[in-house]
């Protein structure tokens, strides 16, 4: 067990090697020969002892002229903000206004700027489902769209979507929303409008 007031250094130092988040909050750790400063549960290399120094606050490193890591985001955790959420969020509203600009979950994860397993983490947490499937849910919601228009064709709108197989948008199209994209263009045109935003948040 650790003490929750003022450790001294080397108590400090032991608890940045062993990365314990416990201790993000206590003190700060002042990297000086890269002028950065950390939390305590950082995840980068661990610097060498003699390079460190400790702070007791973020302003205090910030007064002695460091900036914040760009890993473990120390500004953030003292302003209470959550970046990953931030950019995931940021991400889908790019997802939902062009998803034939994303081709995989990769590209979801660089345009959220978070790695793979830290995008379906924030996934799961933000909207209870993969980003797989938010990239298919965004695929036909806007192809619903484009349907609607009556501007494309079911085989343009696949392609125009994101989709490299027309058979995987028929059969994605079908589960998602119980019609053939032709079916559904068919309804549309006709006075029998279909509940488009239930359909298109239905999980496959």
């Amino acid at each position: 067990m650790h003490s929750a007031v003022s450790p001294c250094f080397e108590e400090k130092l032991e608890l940045m090697m062993a990365r314990d988040a416990s201790a993000d909050g206590l003190f700060v750790t002042g990297v000086l020969t890269t002028g950065i400063y950390c939390l305590p549960s950082c995840p980068a290399r661990k610097p060498k002892a003699e390079n460190v120094t400790f702070f007791a606050t973020e302003r205090e490193a910030q007064g002695a002229g460091l900036r914040a890591c760009k890993r473990c985001r120390p500004d953030d955790f003292y302003q209470g903000r959550d970046s990953d959420l931030e950019n995931f969020r940021s991400a889908l509203e790019a997802l939902k206004a062009d998803p034939g600009a994303f081709s995989n979950v990769a590209a979801l994860a660089a345009q959220a700027q978070v790695g793979l397993s830290k995008l379906h983490e924030v996934a799961l947490r933000c909207t209870e489902t993969t980003p797989g499937e938010l990239i298919h849910r965004a695929r036909i919601r806007r192809a619903m769209d484009l349907l609607e228009a009556g501007e494309v064709s079911a085989t343009e709108a696949a392609f125009a979507v994101g989709y490299g197989s027309v058979s995987a948008f028929y059969e994605r199209f079908k589960r998602q929303t119980g019609f053939t994209p032709g079916a559904f263009a068919r309804r549309e045109a006709s006075s029998g409008k279909i509940d488009r935003d239930a359909m298109a948040d239905e999980p496959g």
